[in-house]
């Protein structure tokens, strides 16, 4: 009779202990670690990325730097090409902001911008996307370009 006892009380116990384990890893899956992005995380996923379609871009069509380009890396590509002009200003500049996903999840809006040109004729082109913070992927569907011809 002890036996039967003592083996209904370590399944108890198994399964009281499945219930607090189950409960840990919501509890952990519910407090996921914020990461913010950085530029070097940034330019990595766009060059990754770099075979997306400007036509699939929202306001990317036309936005190379010549007729012949035809992707992301094809327009960044160009656009770093000015940054070696000489007597040019240039810069490139990187800023993130918080948004909540589609499932409620955090995503990460990261603009990438490229400046140049002169005073007379300045110039800033850039992408702008979103990341998700959970596997720090670029998601494809939201590539826009971005800037001022």
């Amino acid at each position: 009779m002890k036996n039967i006892i003592l083996k209904f009380s370590l399944i108890g116990i198994v399964s009281l202990l499945g219930l607090f384990s189950a409960a840990d890893g919501q509890t952990k899956k519910s407090e996921a670690k914020i990461i913010e992005p950085t530029a070097k995380e940034a330019v990595k996923q766009v060059f990754l990325n770099g075979d997306i379609l400007l036509s699939a871009g929202k306001n990317c069509e036309s936005v190379g730097t010549s007729k012949e380009d035809r992707t992301i890396l094809d327009f960044l590509s160009g656009v770093l090409s000015f940054q070696a002009e000489p007597n040019a200003k240039s810069a490139i500049e990187f800023s993130f902001k918080q948004e909540k996903g589609k499932r409620n999840e955090l995503v990460w809006v990261c603009d990438l911008l490229f400046r140049g040109g002169d005073e007379e004729t300045p110039w800033s082109n850039g992408i702008r996307f979103k990341m998700r913070n959970s596997d720090r992927r670029l998601m494809r569907e939201s590539v826009m370009c971005i800037g001022t011809g």
